[in-house]
Parts: C-alpha cells; structure tokens; sequence
C-alpha cells in the first residue's frame, strides 16, 4: 500500500498524532511526559514550528502545530527518534516505541482551528468510563443523546479541567502559559470582542460536548485522508504536490543555502570563546563544541548529522 502523500507547507497548520508500537504505552509515568514535553519545547527555535495546543494521552499524542517553513517531516522525526532513544536509554529497552509514520492532517481552511483544537483537548474525556467513548458515540448518533444528568456532566468537565497534561489548562486558565505555547490564535472564531471574552466563549464551546452528550469529529469530509478543507482547494493542492514533490522540501532547502558555512561558524566560536575549534574536539564533554553544535542546530539550518561529520571522531545514527 502506497504511504499517504505528506504534504509541507510554510504557513501550514497541522494537527499531528502517533501512536505507540501495537497500541502500547509510549508514558510509563510522569517523568516520561516531562521528558516529551520537553522535546516539544524545542520545536520553535530548532524547527520555527509554533506549537498552538497538545495533549498526551497513555499510548498516544496529539500537537496542534503551525509550520514557518516546508518542513514538518523533519521537526516530527526529530521528536519523534529523540524521544524513543531517550525512552529506551531509561527503560532499558530496544526497538520502536512509536507505530509507524506519524499522522498528520493539514487544516487547510482556518475556519476549521476551533474545531481540530476542541477534538485535540477532549481527548481525556473520550473514553467509555464517562459514557463518551466510541461505542457511546456511535449510539448517539443512531438514536440520539440521552441526558447524562448533572452528576455525570460535573465528572467529565472536572476530568478535562484537571488532565494535566494538555495545553486545555492554559486555555481555560488554570495554568500559565509557558513562552513556547502560543495561545493567540485558538478561540479567536468562537466570538467575542476582547480576549477574556474570547477565552470564555471558547471555554464554553469546547464544553458544550461534554454537557450534551455528543462528540462531533471535526475529520468528516476529509480530502484525501490528509486534508481539511474546501473539496477543490484541497484536490488542487494533492495534485500539485504529487506531480512536484521536490516542493515539498524546497522552502527548507532555501532555507539551508542561506547558512553561515561550518568553517564561519567555527571561527566565531574560536573569536568568542578564545580556543582553537581542535581543543574543543579534542576533550570529552567540552562544552564549547556542545554550545557550537547547539547553535548551528536550533538556530543556523545546520541538520545534526550534517554538523556531527564535522567534528572527528563523533558519529550520529539517525
């Protein structure tokens, strides 16, 4: 079976999920879920992603990201290889820890980010424990949603309310806002003139599921299975980008022919730090050659593997 086509674009908006190998749990605990939490802070300076929403659930993820460049397939394997190597380094495992390809949806009509951001936030309270799973769904949509009753409805809003490990906290203002989540566009469709009253008014459309009982799936009408979006945009853009694919990677290609050189970047460092690039590469654990590769990474379009054959006697296995 053919991969589905992924599609990059500078400027894109994303919603992303992969699932642990055979269903399995990818967070054994809590440290496991500071730890991806962390890798994903570091998508904006290595990759210019802005990371609009997330939650993580036992077996699985979900991010709500916006791409600056054509270049989603790189920060996503990135996240993805470094958090399975930091996972099995911990737990003392090998092989995947991830299922395959990661998904992706591209969100091409904006009107639409409300919509992927509230499936993205109720993801704690799907489950059959609070009569919201899927076999309870799909019976409300063949005979309707009976009333869940005020007990029930107090259990779900206090489960999505308290699941820490969701950018919903932020959202609803619970919990402040961390400098790589951007917060500025989500709730910005749900009305409201000043932004208390568009937090409000998104508090009260991503509850209202919750309170009747019926979860609506913003994927129905799915183009392609990777786009949403008007039906002739998004066909346009499949066969465009099945017919260039090397325009899938060119916006990052640009992006690298801009770099500074490796022997510029490593004469800045011998000027700022006074030591010759050969003493840095030549000790264990020299902080100045980690503070090189750092910079030429996060912030100068260098790829890891690219930056690591510079160094003698260092090798990366992607």
């Amino acid at each position: 079976m053919a991969r589905p086509l992924r599609l990059q674009l500078a400027g894109g908006w994303y919603h992303v999920m992969s699932r642990g190998n055979g269903g399995q749990a990818i967070f054994l605990d809590d440290t496991d879920r500071r730890r991806f939490m962390g890798l994903v802070s570091e998508l904006p300076d290595r990759f210019s992603f802005e990371v609009h929403g997330f939650v993580l659930m036992g077996n699985h993820y979900h991010l709500l990201l916006r791409t600056r460049e054509a270049n989603l397939s790189e920060g996503l394997r990135w996240l993805n290889v470094s958090y399975t190597v930091r996972f099995n380094l911990v737990h003392r495992r090998s092989g995947h820890v991830l299922q395959g390809r990661f998904k992706s949806v591209l969100i091409l009509d904006e009107t639409r980010l409300d919509e992927v951001a509230r499936y993205v936030h109720l993801n704690p309270v799907r489950v059959g424990g609070l009569g919201l799973g899927k076999p309870d769904q799909r019976r409300a949509r063949v005979i309707g949603c009976e009333d869940p009753g005020a007990e029930l409805v107090s259990a779900r809003l206090r489960t999505l309310r308290e699941y820490p490990w969701s950018s919903w906290r932020v959202y609803s203002g619970t919990e402040s806002r961390v400098g790589w989540l951007e917060t500025g566009r989500i709730g910005v469709g749900c009305g409201g003139r000043s932004r208390k009253e568009q937090a409000r008014a998104l508090r009260e459309y991503t509850e209202a599921p919750i309170r009747q009982g019926r979860m609506e799936s913003p994927w129905e009408g799915l183009v392609g299975g990777v786009v949403l979006g008007e039906e002739a945009d998004a066909v346009a853009l499949l066969k465009g980008a099945a017919a260039r694919p090397e325009e899938q990677t060119g916006a990052r290609r640009l992006q690298r022919a801009g770099r500074p050189s490796w022997p510029a970047l490593i004469g800045a460092a011998e000027r700022i730090l006074g030591r010759k690039w050969e003493e840095m590469t030549g000790r264990h654990g020299d902080w100045g050659r980690d503070a090189v590769l750092a910079v030429g990474t996060r912030h100068l379009g260098w790829r890891l593997a690219e930056a690591v054959r510079e160094i003698p006697g260092l090798r990366y296995n992607a």
